[in-house]
């Protein structure tokens, strides 16, 4: 049985990049892991929008939310935490591990943060030291408004953090221009690879927070990192430096604007066929949703739990499902990466065929009949 991903990561790897990451080690202090660095580092700041260094630490996406913690804040420091999402709350949990005092602008999961509430939250707590948010909420598929919380803090000294590590590619992120000050984001979304590699691009704000932190940190040490670069701080994961190269490569020769629009079209894609199959979506306005994921609430009668398990034993699917208090309730269908028109029909097909085998009732094709009708206009809209 052929195995597929439909989740939010990790995302099925091209063959092109699995076998750019199986070609022979190469030692990480050798002229040739020096050009490939070289390279790697040269097109990585146009994707954050930022002219400064991004560095390439091996870790997942919480090694780096850990890392910002550790690197540019203080045991004591007030922070304050936007959280509409599990990560969000993922967030609270390492500051307050570090010792920060945490104040949280929370948002019910499904919706978005209102940057109003984060603008009024900052003028009540005027000491806080740093503010943290995550772009695209995967737990549910919920988008931040990451500019416009950039913009409340830009001509203070308040270090804005963001989890870019689903958004960004997929979503336009410019770190500069937007007043970002750390954007964390990993291998295993937008970049199409394995888990294990973090993202890491620092403004000079968060520079001065690092060099006047106490905090302790040797392998998170960004001060190694810059230190050592352009070249890494430790032994690297070199397998996924070779395909993060090529994956450069591959996002270069689609552009990230066609990148976005496919992306796009599948989140419209998904949303149309899954209600077209009885499911409500989750995100209600549609401005909000990221295009990672799409997220529903199954129709009355179908345990999703019982749903995700019919998808990975029959078809070899693997999706994911609601966390928290929506397990059981909700489906997130993951389309980040190199998926494309025909992959989704290949997920609604096993989607419908294992709503059928658990007795719901629809007219079997309308789920997949509407990923078709929706690339299709999509292919007339842009002739």
């Amino acid at each position: 049985m052929k195995l597929r991903l439909a989740t939010p990561g990790p995302t099925e790897v091209p063959q092109r990049l699995l076998l750019a990451g199986a070609r022979e080690i190469i030692h990480h202090r050798s002229a040739e892991m020096e050009e490939l660095i070289h390279e790697i580092n040269e097109g990585l700041p146009p994707l954050f929008g930022t002219s400064r260094p991004v560095y390439t630490i091996a870790t997942s996406g919480t090694g780096a939310m850990e890392a910002a913690v550790a690197n540019c804040f203080s045991a004591e420091d007030e922070v304050l935490v936007v959280s509409n999402g599990y990560f969000g709350e993922r967030f609270q949990a390492i500051c307050r591990n570090y010792g920060l005092t945490v104040h949280v602008v929370e948002s019910d999961w499904g919706t978005s943060v209102d940057p109003q509430r984060v603008a009024e939250a900052y003028a009540q707590h005027p000491q806080i030291r740093g503010a943290f948010v995550v772009y695209s909420e995967t737990s549910t598929g919920a988008l931040n408004d990451v500019e416009a919380i950039g913009r409340i803090f830009r001509d203070t000294d308040v270090v804005v953090v963001v989890d870019a590590i689903s958004g960004l590619l997929v979503h336009p992120l410019d770190m500069d221009d937007w007043g970002l000050d750390v954007v964390l984001a990993a291998s295993h979304k937008g970049f199409m690879l394995p888990p294990g590699l973090a993202f890491i691009a620092l403004s000079d704000k968060a520079w001065t927070a690092v060099e006047s932190s106490s905090g302790p940190a040797y392998y998170w040490s960004f001060e190694r990192l810059r230190h050592f670069y352009p070249m890494s701080s430790s032994s690297p994961a070199v397998s996924l430096l070779l395909g993060l190269h090529e994956s450069l490569k591959m996002l270069g020769e689609e552009g990230l604007p066609d990148f976005r629009k496919r992306h796009a079209t599948l989140g419209r894609a998904a949303e149309r066929a899954l209600r077209e199959l009885g499911f409500c979506t989750f995100i209600q306005e549609p401005h909000r949703r990221s295009h990672v994921i799409t997220s529903a609430l199954a129709p009355e009668g179908i345990d999703t739990s019982q749903l995700l398990k019919t998808l990975s034993t029959q078809y070899g699917l693997t999706m994911t499902g609601g966390q928290a208090h929506l397990k059981g309730k909700l489906i997130r269908v993951g389309h980040v990466g190199a998926a494309d028109a025909l992959d989704l029909c290949a997920v609604f097909g096993a989607l419908e065929m294992s709503l059928l085998t658990l007795g719901h009732r629809f007219t079997p094709g309308s789920g997949v009949g509407e990923v078709v009708r929706t690339f299709h206009t999509f292919h007339e809209e842009v002739k």
